[in-house]
């Protein structure tokens, strides 16, 4: 490769160095089992381990696919029989479904057969970014639960045990390093030696085991700011039969560098299956979770084949951006028996499948060259270029701050689109019947030198969240923690309890009894002030009636009422702007607690004596949603209006309500908003000189999102893929076209992994319930929706959604 384009290549994929990461990943394998691409050795040791009861692994993975099938992804087995160790992702053998994993070490004799075998209760289904898998053996410890130890991105995880007893014995031998039968090796990905058919798929970094040492897990990462990242190996000691695998030597790719010679030999793996998307620079590849089910995905999900004769084998980027100069290239490997096939782009919405769907189309948005020259924005043809074929390579440039896309064909530009619609935009590609085309995002080296300041796409090169984990002690945002906090206490009925840990000084608390029904929500804000609280439900605020007594720093001051301090408690806080401030920005003065980096305010006003009027809400741009709530009257509900509804001056919906979506005139309900003002109508004269409470919120790129989305029915757990930006922390849904549908809000506290199926109902007094047809996962880039309830994934059905970070896509592991 010519320097010019080292030069490029090294442009495109950023600066990778960046200063949150002190330790950097350089180097990743490409593992594909299932096509004959793995790695192994043909004996376990050069010698006898150094203690086969203590033992330490660590590996990054980026897992491409769920597999139907127990697949290995690292053991040693015998050339038949049962692997002696090993990881597996045990998919729907598993008890907790697919994308579980499950560790196992296999004696033959004599009972019990398995040392261990453990299935993860948490689910595996994020194919966006990157994994820390972290598994310790010490059998000589004297408590039963340290001898094995599973940690996830730093957690531990809970497993479940099967087929043996629950604890491994003490000081017994563990076989990751001793030679139990002559015939045997040691495997990265195929699941027997002579079956490669079960193998894994997935990209592999920084992989270490190490023979005879517990080391703790700060060995191998550390946290920083929430997020779970590499640390430089120093003073490893491997043992006899350890190794580190850094992929670092495209020629060698199962070197080993500990210095112990424990090298293995790659086979069917080519220098092109060395990638630099690693945990410290995660490259975007084609979404599994948002493909159409007429996509077959391979190579690493880089690689999309059109396996049936519909037009709606459309694929989506896992990284979207709304500013920037982007550049990425597809290279052409077959083309489809329709003239038009394959076609490459942008799209601004992610379509669930059905026929006659293509990229630029006018549902998706976006722009679309096909190979029959054809091009189209928007639905509508703008321009014809030179037709494509096979072995041909279409480079594609987004510049989305101006607005427009330039195509190449093997190096020579066809022409440039203007005039994009101002939106997100996702990379995306058609593939009909027969037609296949290869992604590269700039992972792998470029054929042709990128356009001037043109990135590739991965998250090194996104622009640095105001809200994030990459901060400085003099940052005004900080950490997404610091904006939104979800608490969970257990209550004890006593009066001026301290409730403390939300980790700021709360503006805005909402509170839910999770596990006894008829006690509702209550909330409480800092602009009404101390003692006053109000319910989702219809009544007047309240005051002194046992429930919340005062604001404190880091938290609330609350008495014995079952609602707050009774069982199990559920506590959400917002920061807002502290003490209100007079603002007269609207039709009439309002006080308002802002905060302009999180996009969230609290309005309190007096309403006028009728008609419509609007209140500033100092947010300084323009909302996303907004509800409100009459504080002085008993009866009325709180009515909310959100971006994605179709009238933007007339719907409105209700919190506290399982109501439809309406554009009838009912209260006092939102009815537009700008950068500076929300207005609001009233609908009955009794209303005039009311007392009114509002809370607002913008939409913040990385931190917070407000969109909607529309069902599929599907019943098989691959409903819609959701598309946030960041890692949630707290997500709320409501179907919006048809009455009789609850709202449902779950959490990252609640549910610390994946699927998350605890739901609470804001417009319901009912306790915590888990519905195993309501679930989603939480992924580092969004949600998913994976069941098949009507309240979340009816066929056709329009939903809406909030969402908030745990943190922004640019710095998440997979979860």
């Amino acid at each position: 490769m010519s320097n010019e384009l080292i030069t490029a290549l090294q442009s495109a994929a950023g600066n990778v160095s960046g200063d949150f990461y002190p330790y950097t990943i350089d180097n990743s394998v490409r593992i594909q089992g299932t096509s004959s691409k793995y790695l192994s050795r043909s004996t376990a040791l050069a010698s006898s381990p150094t203690d086969a009861q203590k033992l330490s692994f660590s590996c990054w993975m980026k897992v491409n696919k769920i597999h139907q099938a127990g697949l290995g992804i690292f053991f040693n087995t015998m050339s038949s029989g049962y692997p002696t160790f090993a990881i597996y992702d045990y998919s729907n053998y598993s008890p907790y479904g697919e994308g579980s994993w499950e560790f196992q070490d296999y004696r033959p004799t004599p009972t019990p057969r398995y040392l261990m075998r453990a299935d993860t209760i948490s689910q595996q289904r994020d194919f966006s970014a990157w994994y820390h898998l972290y598994v310790v053996v010490d059998t000589t410890l004297s408590t039963g639960s340290d001898r094995y130890k599973l940690y996830l991105n730093g957690v531990p995880i809970p497993y479940t045990t099967t087929d043996q007893p629950a604890e491994t014995p003490q000081n017994t031998d563990w076989h990751l390093f001793t030679t139990t039968n002559s015939a045997w090796g040691m495997y990265i990905s195929p699941a027997l030696a002579n079956n490669s058919t079960y193998g894994h798929d997935f990209y592999l970094a920084e992989a270490h085991a190490v023979d005879g040492t517990a080391y703790d897990i700060s060995k191998f990462g550390e946290f920083k700011n929430g997020v779970w990242i590499p640390v430089e190996p120093s003073g490893i000691s491997y043992g006899n039969g350890g190794f580190y695998l850094d992929f670092a030597d495209s020629s060698d790719l199962g070197k080993d560098v500990s210095g112990n010679g424990n090298h293995y030999t790659s086979t069917g793996l080519t220098s092109s299956d060395q990638l630099i998307d690693t945990p410290t620079n995660n490259f975007a590849t084609l979404n599994p979770l948002a493909s159409s089910a007429r996509t077959t995905l391979s190579d690493g999900n880089l690689v999309s084949f059109g396996n049936n004769s519909a037009e709606d084998s459309l694929d989506y980027s896992t990284i979207a951006v709304t500013s920037g100069k982007w550049y990425w290239e597809e290279k052409i490997n077959a083309i489809s028996s329709a003239a038009s096939y394959p076609c490459v782009g942008v799209a601004r919405i992610i379509q669930q499948p059905s026929n006659g769907k293509y990229t630029g189309d006018s549902t998706g948005g976006g722009v679309g060259y096909f190979r029959n020259g054809a091009v189209y924005k928007e639905g509508s043809s703008v321009a014809t270029y030179a037709t494509f074929t096979t072995n041909d390579v279409i480079g594609v440039a987004l510049d989305v701050d101006n607005l427009q896309i330039s195509f190449y064909k093997n190096g020579t530009l066809q022409g440039t689109v203007t005039g994009l619609t101002s939106s997100i935009y996702y990379m995306s590609n058609a593939n009909y019947y027969n037609s296949q085309t290869t992604t590269n995002f700039g992972q792998t080296p470029l054929t042709y030198t990128p356009p001037t300041d043109h990135l590739a796409l991965s998250t090194a090169n996104l622009p640095e969240p105001t809200i994030g984990p990459n901060i400085d002690d003099t940052a005004v945002a900080g950490l997404p923690e610091d904006q939104l906090n979800v608490l969970l206490y257990e209550g004890n009925s006593t009066n001026d309890r301290d409730i403390t840990g939300v980790g700021f000084d709360p503006d805005l608390g909402i509170f839910k009894n999770r596990d006894e029904n008829g006690y509702g929500w209550i909330i409480v804000d800092r602009n009404r002030g101390d003692g006053w609280s109000l319910g989702f439900d219809t009544g007047a605020q309240e005051s002194g009636t046992g429930k919340f007594d005062s604001f404190i720093t880091d938290g609330y001051r609350i008495d014995s009422h079952p609602g707050l301090n009774r069982s199990s408690i559920v506590n959400y806080s917002w920061k807002a702007g502290g003490t209100a401030s007079s603002n007269t920005d609207g039709d009439i003065t309002s006080n308002v607690s802002a905060n302009t980096d999180a996009g969230f305010s609290i309005v309190t006003f007096t309403a006028p004596a009728s008609g419509g009027f609007t209140v500033g809400h100092g947010l300084g741009a323009t909302p996303a949603m907004v509800t409100v709530k009459i504080t002085s009257s008993s009866g009325y509900s709180w009515y909310t209006w959100h971006q994605s509804f179709a009238s933007t001056t007339t719907s409105y919906i209700a919190l506290n309500s399982d109501m439809a979506a309406s554009t009838g005139t009912y209260t006092m309900w939102p009815s537009g908003v700008s950068s500076t003002t929300a207005s609001f109508n009233i609908g009955y004269s009794t209303l005039a000189n009311s007392n009114n409470v509002a809370y607002i919120w913008a939409e913040k790129e990385g931190f917070s999102s407000f969109g909607s989305y529309t069902g599929n029915g599907d019943t098989s757990g691959n409903g819609p893929f959701i598309y946030t930006g960041f890692r949630p922390a707290f997500i709320m849904t409501k179907r919006t076209d048809a009455s009789g549908y609850n709202w449902v809000l779950m959490d990252n506290a609640r549910d610390t992994y994946n699927p998350a199926e605890e739901w609470l109902y804001p417009n319901s007094s009912s306790a915590e319930v888990g519905n195993s047809s309501t679930r989603v996962d939480f992924l580092s880039n969004g949600f998913k929706c994976i069941g098949e309830s009507s309240t979340q994934n009816a066929s056709g059905a329009t939903y809406i959604y909030m969402a908030f970070a745990e943190n922004p896509f640019k710095y998440s592991n997979a979860r």
